[in-house]
């Protein structure tokens, strides 16, 4: 079986991680020839984030593109995928850059792997767009894959069918590494006494993160004299840095390629996302023994189970928000860590999930 994986790029993102995990574990456990697509240009160093980590069985591709639905996009996709001649092709990014490839090449089974709601991927689209999702959905042209329980339920809700496979998000475990002691002596300076809680976020700066609602309800924590600090890694955060920058509590130390280090120093993965599909830093988490505080963002709820597994609010309201990382704060330490990584290891390994899409690409082909 030779399988193409098409992806936006290698960035830092929960998408860009799933494809490298399935490439990777695809590639080092089965003798079938892997290919993996990314369209943005990788001399931009943003690009190429995880391409370090990429195995080297698999091949890499980039067609050095500007955008996802530029002409020139659309054409070196079906170029490139006309000249591999995979037997699956599985898309990571906008699956209307499959429609030539669907229309023009036979013999050729295409997935798509949605890494939101549908509803929000529906509702961001033009009509023309919507058209063409539709059809190429709704004809089986190309098969639909949801990340989650309510990610399914949304899929049923945008296009009323029932044909998508739903496999939920898995992630390689978090390790520490060489720096792990530095980053431990680093968290120890920002902590007040041993009893300071440590909550970690681990995220770019994008709006669907709601990133107000996070630092409102920190900022009102601090007005309120619990001892904490909260540790922001990601980029983008310019503006908020700015803003906060008198803060001793919340820190924002910027993109890290060392995350597993930091969050072995966490008692706390805190989410405030106000639309998610299932996010991999929360699985990230979870594979640390990490226990998990969110809104009921998508996915989300699909995972945590509240006072179980970590917190979760019933609704986005900051109040509640609040109040449930006043809970935490109180009941640190009745959650055990041992039991999210069994968790993890038994549900959300990227091994669990490179094999149930294995064997839906097998499936596909004997059909």
């Amino acid at each position: 079986m030779k399988i193409l994986q098409l992806a936006l790029s290698l960035g830092a993102g929960g998408a860009e991680r799933l494809v490298l995990g399935l490439c990777n574990e695809h590639a080092d456990n089965t003798d079938d020839e892997i290919v993996l697509v990314t369209l943005k240009d990788n001399s931009i160093s943003k690009n190429v984030h995880y391409l370090p980590n990429l195995s080297k069985r698999v091949r890499f591709i980039n067609l050095h593109c500007q955008s996802a639905l530029q002409a020139k996009t659309i054409w070196r996709v079906l170029k490139i995928i006309r000249r591999e001649k995979p037997d699956i092709v599985h898309c990571h990014t906008n699956v209307l850059l499959l429609f030539f490839p669907v229309i023009f090449l036979k013999n050729i089974y295409f997935f798509q792997t949605i890494h939101t709601l549908a509803k929000r991927q529906y509702d961001n689209a033009n009509i023309i767009k919507r058209k063409i999702m539709a059809y190429l959905y709704s004809h089986n042209k190309v098969k639909p894959v949801t990340i989650s329980q309510t990610c399914h339920q949304s899929y049923w809700d945008t296009y009323r069918l029932s044909n998508d496979i739903c496999i939920y998000n898995g992630c390689e475990a978090m390790v520490t590494t060489d720096e792990h002691e530095i980053v431990k002596k680093e968290i120890d300076k920002l902590k007040r006494n041993d009893e300071t809680v440590v909550f970690i976020h681990v995220a770019r700066h994008h709006p669907v993160k709601n990133h107000k609602r996070l630092f409102r309800n920190f900022t009102r924590l601090e007005e309120e004299g619990y001892n904490f600090v909260l540790l922001v890694l990601g980029d983008n955060y310019d503006s908020l840095i700015d803003q906060y920058h008198n803060n001793r509590y919340i820190l924002f130390l910027g993109a890290k390629n060392n995350v597993g280090d930091y969050l072995a120093q966490a008692d706390y993965f805190v989410l405030s996302s106000d639309a998610e599909g299932l996010p991999m830093t929360l699985l990230e988490a979870m594979s640390m023994g990490v226990v998990p505080i969110s809104t009921p963002a998508g996915g989300v709820v699909d995972v945590i189970k509240d006072g179980v597994n970590g917190y979760l609010t019933k609704s986005f309201e900051d109040e509640e928000f609040f109040q449930i990382l006043t809970k935490a704060i109180h009941e640190k330490g009745t959650i055990s860590s041992e039991s999210l990584k069994k968790e993890y290891k038994e549900k959300y390994s990227i091994d669990i999930c490179a094999e149930k899409y294995y064997d839906a690409y097998k499936k596909i082909l004997s059909t």
